[in-house]
């Protein structure tokens, strides 16, 4: 009897403590992920530049899951555009890929379905993912040149559900000689994406964008970036007629095949900074976020904060932003960065890397919403949020999570 009595009890342990291991994992995927956090490079796997750290790109554009970032002047180690995985734990390794693009290629936001090099070649990123530099474009097509970027138009008006919907925006100059301000011009594709075959099926051509802005604007701009959804864009009028050059916000046709965009001022920060970019939207309009001085900065538009700017934390010493933001899916703001590590007996190591931070979780962000008795959308990012984002994007492109 005694016997049998203790095999069952040997059995119930053995199923509550099974039973505790989702439990105990459960708890940790609802924490919050650090605030501020810290990926290094490995100099063995990209080289260093020329002060010995390692060597970190320009123009880099981060991942709707915050997983990949392409990397524009990769230098000699990487080719010139590389793509570079990060982990989903600070203890994760980051590995490296290199691609057959050239620098200041794009990814098409909102998805990431195709990245696109300055000669519209469109590649499917899994492809450069697996075959690296030996990947083949699927077309070619949209704006071309320095400083072009695009978005997958989501929710717009189309007669043809079955399309996949690219705006891309840029200058209107097709070299790279006299790029860095100039008139702004868009364009839109309908591609049929069949798996082993895209076909370009609608081609709105390139429009120019904003003439009617001309008596306030000018007809000038420059630092232009398109939103992930591809319905508004940030750029800095250079001459403007009404106040002084700063970075603002507009408004695009929520229409595939519009012959003309209204460009409607949404926002004015009342600076200039380097290019804002465009979180996603969550119960109202996208996070904004920009470099200035070699510091990150986001801005939540909502109405009662009129567009009040607050600084991403820094955890470690002598941070220094090398390149503009990127917001993922989840919130999550990511950026190059230089850094000193240092121990408490003051000794300090040159790092280089990527930055990773809870806007939620900002101290400054937190007491003004609570000052104006506001919610935030949540709490904090947790591990979760991140995972959740990791498989969505790996399904969405059949890539291992």
């Amino acid at each position: 009897m005694m016997r049998s009595v203790d095999a069952v009890f040997v059995h119930l342990l053995a199923l509550l403590m099974a039973l505790a291991v989702p439990v105990n994992a459960s708890e940790a995927d609802s924490a919050c992920i650090d605030a501020v956090s810290y990926l290094a490079l490995d100099p063995e796997k990209v080289g260093v530049d020329s002060n010995g750290a390692p060597a970190l790109g320009a123009y880099e554009r981060i991942s709707p899951d915050g997983r990949f970032v392409l990397r524009s002047f990769s230098g000699a180690r990487l080719g010139e555009v590389s793509l570079i995985e990060l982990p989903a734990d600070t203890g994760g390794r980051l590995a490296v890929f290199r691609t057959p693009l050239s620098n200041e290629a794009f990814p098409v936001q909102g998805t990431w379905r195709y990245v696109v090099d300055v000669d519209g070649r469109h590649f499917r990123l899994a492809d450069v993912l697996r075959q690296q530099e030996r990947a083949e474009p699927q077309f070619q097509g949209g704006m071309r040149g320095f400083y072009a970027a695009a978005a997958e138009l989501t929710g717009v008006r189309s007669d043809d559900k079955s399309l996949v919907w690219i705006r891309s925006m840029s200058w209107p100059q097709g070299g790279r000689s006299g790029q860095g301000t100039g008139p702004l011009q868009v364009r839109t594709l309908g591609v049929r994406d069949q798996g082993d075959r895209v076909d370009v099926v609608s081609d709105s051509g390139p429009q120019f964008i904003c003439g009617a802005r001309g008596s306030s604007d000018g007809g000038v701009y420059t630092l232009p970036m398109i939103s992930v959804d591809g319905l508004e864009f940030s750029a800095i009028p250079i001459n403007p007629r009404v106040g002084q050059p700063s970075m603002r916000v507009y408004g695009l046709a929520n229409d595939a095949l519009a012959a003309a965009h209204p460009c409607d001022l949404r926002v004015d920060l009342q600076a200039a900074p380097g290019k804002a970019v465009f979180g996603f939207a969550g119960s109202g309009s996208a996070m904004l976020a920009y470099t200035d001085n070699a510091s990150v900065y986001f801005v939540d538009r909502h109405p009662a904060l009129h567009d009040q700017v607050f600084r991403v934390e820094d955890t470690q010493t002598q941070v220094l932003a090398s390149a503009f933001p990127g917001l993922t899916r989840d919130g999550r703001i990511v950026f190059g960065a230089n850094w000193k590590e240092c121990t408490s007996r003051g000794t300090c190591l040159d790092r280089a890397g990527y930055v990773v931070a809870d806007p939620y979780q900002n101290k400054d962000y937190r007491q003004q919403l609570q000052r104006l008795g506001l919610a935030p959308d949540k709490a904090c990012i947790t591990r979760r949020d991140v995972l959740q984002e990791r498989q969505r994007f790996a399904t969405q492109h059949r890539l291992k999570p």
